[in-house]
């Protein structure tokens, strides 16, 4: 627990010169990772021992796991990047500009003549996106199926023969669980359509169409999230593509 939170379930509960303390060292946290205890008790003018046991009250095993803490806040607040809409444009204009070079004109041609589209989301952020996609390609006449888990994917390989169509959502394109199933799918001559974030990976090696979005990062210190809006970018360009051919080309 961070440490302004562990100051605010005790700071009632402190004396006055305690919570002085906690006033300076909340201040003054890029600062206090430096001091030694001696140096911060001379400078709140109090004891190494007041320190250590505040330190403790705060439930810290003692001063050092204190500076750690704070020290974790200050590389937090460091890394959380400060225009987030900002970002998340440049992921929106990278994703449109990735779509700007495809030629779309046999791609959808392919979806619009297969006996069957099946549509595969390796992860659930892609598969919430998917199923906005399936929606929008019922709405144009195209019928489709949505695939969820490994193994179902792989049991209704099987059934499909070359005059089918698979599209495959994926973040990194490098599922380890599903390389065995697109390997049957490519020795059986199914067109495949990947849709993956921009680079080398595996899905992209062994399909026939390939379609990237952008990504952005939050790092934290504990934890690192990835943004997959753009993943609902693509899949609403693809949904389009394909009405306008629906709707005004065919």
């Amino acid at each position: 627990m961070d440490f302004d939170t562990q100051a605010g379930l005790i700071y009632s509960t402190l004396s006055d010169n305690e919570k002085d303390m906690i006033q300076y060292i909340r201040n003054h946290k890029a600062d206090v990772v430096d001091m030694p205890i001696n140096e911060l008790a001379k400078v709140l003018l109090s004891s190494k021992s007041s320190v250590l046991r505040l330190a403790q009250k705060l439930g810290y095993t003692g001063y050092s796991e204190l500076k750690y803490s704070l020290k974790k806040d200050i590389v937090k607040k460091a890394v959380v990047p400060t225009d987030l809409v900002e970002k998340f444009r440049k992921e929106i204009d990278k994703t449109f500009e990735y779509a700007s070079q495809v030629n779309f004109a046999s791609l959808i041609s392919e979806i619009h003549k297969a006996r069957q589209v099946i549509l595969y989301a390796t992860g659930f952020t892609q598969n919430n996106y998917t199923k906005q996609f399936s929606s929008e390609l019922f709405m144009s006449g195209r019928s489709n199926y949505i695939v969820s888990g490994e193994t179902n994917f792989e049991v209704i390989s099987h059934s499909l023969t070359s005059d089918d169509f698979v599209i495959i959502i994926s973040l990194s394109g490098n599922t380890p669980g599903i390389r065995t199933t697109v390997n049957a799918l490519n020795m059986k001559d199914i067109p495949i359509l990947s849709i993956t974030e921009l680079g080398k990976n595996f899905l992209v090696e062994n399909s026939d169409y390939q379609l990237y979005y952008n990504t952005t990062e939050f790092p934290l210190e504990d934890e690192h999230i990835i943004s997959m809006n753009a993943v609902g970018i693509v899949l609403t360009i693809l949904a389009r593509k394909y009405q306008e051919f629906a709707f005004f080309d065919e």
